[in-house]
């Protein structure tokens, strides 16, 4: 991976203020993301808001605590990620965590990725505003956490049903964000932007072959309904905001559980997101007071 430039490149952009940064989930292809914020950050294209969701959350609890130094942190973090380091190594132990649990992992593995990389321990050490999106248990609606210890509403973000447990915060219970809200531009406006950066690197194109079996196929099917819910959300919202999509290169055959992808991914996210910067306006879209 190339070291992160150390002189922002100045991109004038009148886009109507706050600027959010919307995060998806998504597993492995979360290391898109870093290439997408690294390039960003270089051009001076920087958030007032920072939303995400599973993957994404953590991704962006990092942009939020450090802004100067998120590229570097991010950089380490996904260095460090992979099937052992996230879901553990032990075969069965898995097994014996669902008999027990009702979910393959348990949470310690990823709660101490946070803890080793996260800074800021509550919501209110961050220097950037930022909200975590999470599903709601008994009523499968979306909601922000945007108060308390950042451990825990990580850990309820990325909370994939089956995969890891529930999270309990108060009395009630919380799961993975991305189960309701994937692609997380509304929360972003409802967080309170008027301008809204999307970075999702789900596949933009289907793989050459569906797999037949659950391991394969359900990773796909899932990839199939996130980008389904990102069209809809855009073509509806483009009216009335601000939204910019940063365009994906994630391969439609890479799954969200692989992830021997990571620096490719990075360094393909950053070379396109440049690119695509460079066709951007000062203006593209203004947004009326009105909208809200």
């Amino acid at each position: 991976m190339n070291e992160p430039s150390p002189i922002p490149i100045a991109v004038r952009m009148d886009w109507p203020r706050p600027l959010a940064f919307a995060l998806s989930g998504g597993g492995s292809y979360g290391a898109a993301q870093v290439g997408m914020i690294r390039a960003l950050l270089e051009h001076g294209i920087v958030p007032d808001l920072v939303v995400g969701v599973s993957v994404g959350a953590l991704n962006g609890a990092l942009l939020a605590a450090r802004p100067d130094s998120a590229v570097t942190e991010l950089v380490d973090l996904w260095s460090r990620i992979d099937r052992r380091t996230i879901f553990g190594s032990n075969p069965f132990g898995l097994v014996r965590n669902l008999v027990r649990d009702g979910a393959l992992c348990r949470p310690s593995l990823l709660g101490s990725l946070i803890d080793d990389h996260l800074h800021a321990r509550t919501f209110a050490d961050l220097l950037v505003p930022f909200a975590a999106v999470v599903t709601e248990a008994s009523t499968g609606a979306p909601e922000l956490l945007t108060s308390g210890h950042l451990r825990t509403a990580l850990l309820a973000s990325a909370a994939i049903p089956g995969v890891f447990s529930r999270v309990t915060i108060g009395d009630r219970e919380f799961l993975d964000g991305g189960v309701s809200a994937n692609v997380p531009i509304r929360q972003a406006i409802a967080f309170g932007a008027s301008t809204v950066i999307s970075l999702d690197p789900s596949p933009s194109t289907p793989p050459s072959a569906f797999p037949g079996r659950i391991v394969g196929g359900l990773p796909r099917s899932v990839n199939l309904m996130i980008r389904n819910q990102q069209a809809h959300d855009v073509k509806e919202l483009t009216d009335r905001y601000t939204v910019v999509s940063i365009p994906s290169v994630t391969p439609g055959d890479v799954s969200s559980f692989d992830f021997t992808a990571t620096a490719r991914l990075v360094e393909a996210s950053y070379e396109s997101t440049v690119a695509a910067i460079s066709h951007w306006t000062p203006s593209p879209r203004p947004c009326p007071e009105t909208a809200r």
